[in-house]
């Protein structure tokens, strides 16, 4: 089975050597919707973990019931962009990524009614999550969490230099507009967009008319954001996402 995943890989490389080259920026940006439409998934499988840990009332996340569907659509457009990328490193990343597509095929045909019953649970006792628990579901979204985040990892040392910095702050910045309230820029955001603090990057990396932005933004980084740093944050990350994906 492995041998006819990594040979239709292949196959579906070849066929489409010579067609439009997805470019970096476009594959962070479709990772990071990816990531967002896991989003919901995986905060219940946070809730839930902190409930079994200190007792906290689980709130079921927004967007929960239609996760599945929106996760599976953007799953197939990651892989559209993918099999784009014409070199053969791109073949681990198509295979990695047809296995996460398949587990999570069989992921939401096995665990949707589970879910709806988080979402609308049943009138008298029942305690869905104890349900969800016992058939697997938690367990199930860390494991899907694993293989995306290998899937992302691999992606990203698959590139070098300037294309690693095109992809990886193309993610950052697709994620920052994803959020619906911004309250916090991930602290690992600095270093992404101009290097560690005692090896920044070279001249070349990070494009000469864009940097201004970037060290703003950069600058942002660290507490929490008022009203107006945080649209600040908002109208820098659109500037430096609308550059990288002309």
């Amino acid at each position: 089975m492995k041998r006819r995943t990594v040979l239709l890989a292949v196959i579906i490389l070849f066929l489409f050597a010579g067609t439009a080259t997805a470019s970096p920026a476009r594959v962070g940006s479709v990772f990071a919707d990816t990531y967002s439409a896991f989003s919901p998934l995986y905060a219940l499988y946070k809730a839930y973990a902190n409930f079994l840990f200190s007792g906290s009332e689980v709130v079921v996340p927004e967007g929960l019931e239609q996760a599945c569907s929106h996760l599976q659509e953007s799953l197939e457009t990651l892989q559209m962009e993918l099999i784009t990328q014409t070199d053969s490193q791109r073949v681990e990343q198509v295979t990695r990524l047809a296995h996460l597509r398949q587990g999570m095929s069989i992921f939401c045909q096995t665990y949707s009614l589970t879910i709806e019953m988080i979402v609308h649970p049943p009138a008298g006792d029942t305690d869905p999550l104890q349900i969800a628990a016992d058939r697997g579901l938690f367990a199930a979204i860390s494991d899907k969490n694993k293989a995306l985040e290998g899937l992302f990892a691999s992606t990203l040392d698959s590139y070098s230099d300037h294309a690693k910095w095109v992809f990886a702050v193309s993610f950052s910045m697709r994620t920052i507009l994803n959020q619906h309230d911004l309250s916090r820029l991930d602290s690992s955001l600095r270093e992404i967009l101009l290097g560690p603090d005692d090896a920044p990057y070279p001249p070349g990396i990070v494009p000469s008319d864009l940097l201004s932005e970037v060290q703003r933004l950069a600058g942002l980084v660290g507490g929490k954001l008022d009203r107006d740093q945080a649209d600040l944050a908002i109208a820098l990350a659109r500037r430096i996402y609308d550059y990288l994906m002309r």
